[in-house]
């Protein structure tokens, strides 16, 4: 089968490798229907990140597709499930995978499709992927469901999700505040923002393409670099930029949270004592996407989200190489696998 590798920044090619087999009970095969970036995958890509050396190595983490093959042990998916596949391996059993955080899988640690980190997985732009511990890991979708836009629910738009719902669900009449600046994250959050918790949310960009995005999706626009409020409930840091998380974090009320989608790969300083006198909650650290699937799955099917809206291009499997490395990839470009 054909398997896309990041050979290093800048070049991806596609290379044939021995498909996928079921290894254990548990285990089920997958077919991608359609797959997208992260948009941790677009830094890797462009020389920003330590995984940036490593190369050549299978990159993607993030689709949806249908199930061919399952193993005996496997009882809630079967042949010809259309899923979304959680980025990370985990167990489901552990403690950790117990308490809701399967990132943080005690069996696998920090094991993930489309990074060299701590065993071989391939990637989500393979033709073919082996998902463990099926039940747990796989989502089903539901009919009728356009699974295109889907593609991201095994990491980014599940996050979303995981953002914003858990912190304001409960809090009436929310103030939530997205800076955005890394891709698609800040945007999923937005439409969770404004259509599942019903909060008044202000997006800051200085980018007009997603500006434009969460304008459509009900957001109020604002340049990053002009006046911002300070009395939100929940800001958003969706920048990998420490000059927009200082931001993020001086834009809240006493008490507030900053929820920290960013991945920052050097020392960042912190204005700690300006929050410690405000009371900042300040949250970072890898996207739990397993239990926050479902939820999101259950908006979109409801009419409630529009990732349709994210999605900046829809692609041929062919054309990922081109469009990823190009001047201009998209916040979201999906890319369709035929049959």
């Amino acid at each position: 089968m054909k398997s896309l590798m990041f050979v290093a920044p800048g070049h991806l090619r596609f290379d044939e490798v021995d498909a996928p087999t079921l290894v254990e009970g548990t285990d089920a095969l997958v077919r991608p229907l359609a797959a997208t970036t992260c948009d941790l995958d677009h830094h890797v890509i462009g020389d920003k990140t330590p995984f940036s050396g490593f190369g050549p190595f299978p990159i993607g983490h993030e689709c949806v597709g249908t199930v061919v093959e399952v193993g005996p042990d496997c009882t809630q998916v079967a042949v010809g499930d259309v899923v979304g596949v959680a980025w990370h391996i985990a167990c489901g059993s552990c403690a950790q995978c117990e308490l809701g955080h399967p990132a943080r899988c005690l069996v696998h640690g920090d094991a993930q499709y489309g990074l060299p980190v701590n065993g071989a997985w391939g990637g989500t732009f393979d033709e073919l992927v082996r998902v463990p511990y099926a039940d747990f890991n796989l989502a089903k979708l539901a009919a009728g469901v356009d699974p295109v836009h889907l593609a991201s629910i095994g990491d980014n738009l599940a996050l979303g999700w995981e953002t914003v719902m858990p912190t304001v669900a409960d809090i009436p009449d929310p103030r939530v505040a997205v800076f955005g600046g890394t891709g698609s994250i800040g945007l999923y959050c937005v439409d969770v923002a404004v259509h599942c918790a019903r909060a008044r949310t202000v997006y800051y960009d200085d980018d007009p393409v997603r500006m434009k995005v969460a304008e459509r999706l009900g957001a109020e626009v604002h340049d990053i670099n002009g006046r911002r409020e300070k009395d939100f409930h929940l800001a958003v840091d969706a920048s990998c930029d420490p000059e927009r998380l200082r931001k993020a974090l001086l834009s809240v009320m006493p008490e507030g949270h900053v929820n920290s989608v960013g991945i920052y790969f050097d020392e960042v300083p912190l204005p700690l004592l300006a929050l410690y006198q405000r009371g900042v909650h300040f949250h970072n650290g890898k996207g739990h996407a397993r239990p926050h699937m479902t939820p999101t799955l259950e908006a979109v099917a409801a009419g409630t989200l529009h990732p349709e809206l994210v999605t900046s291009g829809v692609y041929g499997w062919d054309e990922i190489p081109g469009v990823l490395t190009s001047d201009r990839p998209g916040h979201k470009p999906i890319f369709v696998l035929e049959d």
